[in-house]
C-alpha cells in the first residue's frame, strides 16, 4: 500500500512526533510511505531530528514551501502538491492537524482527475480539534481517526466513518544529557526539578505553572519548562523571568527530553486541552511520577496508571496537593515503570500502526 501523511510541518510537537514513529512502523511492516510538509523546513534541531528518523528509515519527505504567515504562498504550495501526488500515485492520503485538512480537502475538490482513486483519511489529534467552518464544510464526510476517546466525545459530530485509535510510542532510550542541561541552566542538583514539555501557546496554560513557580520558589524546587515559541511566547517567557525558581531551555530534542523526563521528579502538564499527548505517554513509559490537569483525555489515560495524580480542578491549591504526593513519591523509576507495564501496553506505536493499517483497507 502506498501511504502519504500530510501534515504542517515537523517543527515540534507530539502529533510530529508520533507521525514519524507511525510513517517507520508503517515502512517497517512493508508499506511505501511518504511525508509532505506544508510549511517550508526550518531546520531547527528538533525538525533535524524527526527528518534524520525520517532518512534512516528510508522514508521520503518533502515540502510544499508555504512560508508561514504569508497566505499568498499556499496557492504555490497547490501545484506544488498535485506535482507530489501524481509522482508519489499513493493510495492513502492520512492529514494530520486542522490546516492541513482543509488544504487537502480543497486540492482534492479541484484536482479530481489527480486524485480520483486515493483514499483520504484526516487524523484527529485533539480533544476537541476546532475547526472553522471552511474546514468543516470541505470534511463533512471524510473518514475519520481520532487518538483518543476523549477527541471522538469532544470534536464535532459528522456523517463519516470514524475510528479511535489511541497514539503509540517506541520504548524511550534514556542517556545521560539532562547532566548536562541543568548543568548549562543553572538548576540546583540537589532541588526537586518538575518538568514541562509543550509549545508556548494558549492550550498549554503556562499562567498556572508560574503561580505554581512562585508556591515552590523557595521550597528547594526548581521548574524547567522544554516548548517552541508560539502565540502565547512573548508574555510567557516575560513571565517566567518574574520568578527565579523557572528555567526556559528552548527546544529539546527528544533524546534529550527523555533524559530529563529520567533525571526530573515529577512531569507536570496543566493543558486546558490535549489529545492523547506523546509527551505523558513519554513519561509514563519513562517512570516518572506525573500530576496532569482535569481533562478528558488524561483521565482516559492515567487514571490507572501508578504514581499519576490529576487535581480535582484547576485551582493552584488543587495543583499544589497532587504535586506535593509526586514529590514525596519513593518509588524508583524502575518499580514504577513495572507497575505500569500491564496499563501501557496499548500505547506502543506497533499496535497503532497495525490498526491504521486495518482502518485502510476498510475503506
Amino acid at each position: 500500500m502506498r501511504i502519504c501523511h500530510i501534515i504542517p510541518n515537523l517543527y515540534a510537537g507530539g502529533a510530529q512526533t508520533f507521525l514519524v514513529l507511525l510513517a517507520i512502523e508503517q515502512k517497517k511492516t512493508g508499506h511505501d510511505v511518504s511525508i509532505i510538509l506544508i510549511d517550508k523546513f526550518n531546520h531547527s534541531p528538533f525538525e533535524d531530528f524527526l527528518t534524520g528518523q525520517l532518512k534512516e528509515n528510508r522514508i521520503e519527505f518533502f515540502s510544499l514551501e508555504r512560508k508561514p504567515g504569508k497566505n499568498l504562498s499556499i496557492l504555490k504550495s497547490f501545484f506544488i502538491l498535485d506535482r507530489l501526488i501524481k509522482q508519489l500515485a499513493p493510495d492513502v492520503i492520512s492529514t494530520h492537524l486542522q490546516f492541513t485538512h482543509l488544504v487537502v480537502a480543497l486540492y482534492l475538490k479541484v484536482f479530481k482527475q489527480s486524485s480520483r482513486k486515493v483514499k483520504f483519511i484526516a487524523t484527529i489529534h485533539n480533544a476537541p480539534e476546532e475547526w472553522n467552518r471552511q474546514t468543516l464544510l470541505t470534511n463533512k464526510h471524510t473518514p475519520s481517526i481520532y487518538c483518543s476517546q476523549a477527541s471522538l466525545q469532544t470534536s464535532v459530530q459528522r456523517d463519516c466513518m470514524k475510528v479511535v485509535i489511541e497514539n503509540g510510542i517506541k520504548l524511550p532510550v534514556v542517556d545521560d544529557s539532562a547532566d548536562k542541561i541543568l548543568e548549562e541552566y543553572g538548576i540546583d542538583k540537589s532541588n526537586k526539578v518538575i518538568l514541562m514539555v509543550g509549545k508556548l501557546s494558549h492550550q498549554k496554560n503556562y499562567p498556572l505553572a508560574v503561580a505554581l513557580a512562585k508556591y515552590y520558589e523557595n521550597k528547594n524546587v526548581s521548574f524547567a519548562i522544554c516548548g517552541i515559541k508560539e502565540e502565547t511566547s512573548e508574555q510567557d517567557i516575560a513571565s517566567f523571568k518574574t520568578v527565579k525558581n523557572i528555567h526556559y531551555l528552548g527546544i529539546k530534542v527528544p533524546a534529550e527530553i527523555y533524559s530529563l523526563m529520567d533525571r526530573c521528579d515529577c512531569f507536570l502538564n496543566t493543558s486546558f486541552y490535549e489529545g492523547l499527548p506523546i509527551t505523558v505517554l513519554e513519561a509514563f513509559f519513562i517512570g516518572t511520577p506525573c500530576v496532569l490537569s482535569p481533562i478528558l483525555p488524561h483521565r482516559e489515560i492515567g487514571s490507572t496508571i501508578a504514581a499519576c495524580f490529576i487535581p480535582a480542578s484547576f485551582d493552584k491549591e488543587d495543583f499544589v496537593t497532587e504535586i506535593d504526593k509526586a514529590l514525596a513519591n519513593n518509588l524508583s523509576k524502575s518499580e514504577l515503570k513495572a507497575l505500569r507495564k500491564h496499563d501501557l501496553e496499548k500505547y506502543r506505536v506497533e499496535t497503532a500502526a497495525a490498526k491504521y493499517i486495518d482502518f485502510y483497507r476498510s475503506m
